[in-house]
């Protein structure tokens, strides 16, 4: 890894939650937004989240530290099993170009 990667700092919740369902994961998502609209946490940002509906898995996706998006994930109350580091690879801009 280049110092450039290592300094993008992704962390992914891993959310396995039995029953799962889409309203039940916007209403997580909702949670860890409102957390942060209310007790802004210097350094995270939630980034979005992807259901697997079939698997009944949440992974929701975040940029700061990983201690910094475990204390938001707890304060929000997101039913999280691990937060694990992740590097994106090929992922587009909102702009278009590659990152």
């Amino acid at each position: 890894m280049t110092t450039r990667d290592r300094s993008q700092t992704w962390q992914l919740a891993e959310c396995l939650l039995p029953g799962l369902t889409l309203s039940r994961a916007e209403e997580l998502a909702q949670r860890v937004s409102a957390e942060l609209l209310g007790r802004p946490h210097h350094g995270v940002c939630f980034l979005g989240s992807l259901l697997m509906p079939g698997d009944e898995v949440l992974l929701c996706l975040f940029s700061g530290t990983a201690e910094d998006v475990r204390v938001v994930s707890e304060r929000a109350g997101l039913p999280f099993e691990r937060i694990l580091v992740c590097v994106g690879i090929g992922w587009r801009s909102a702009t278009g170009h590659l990152r």
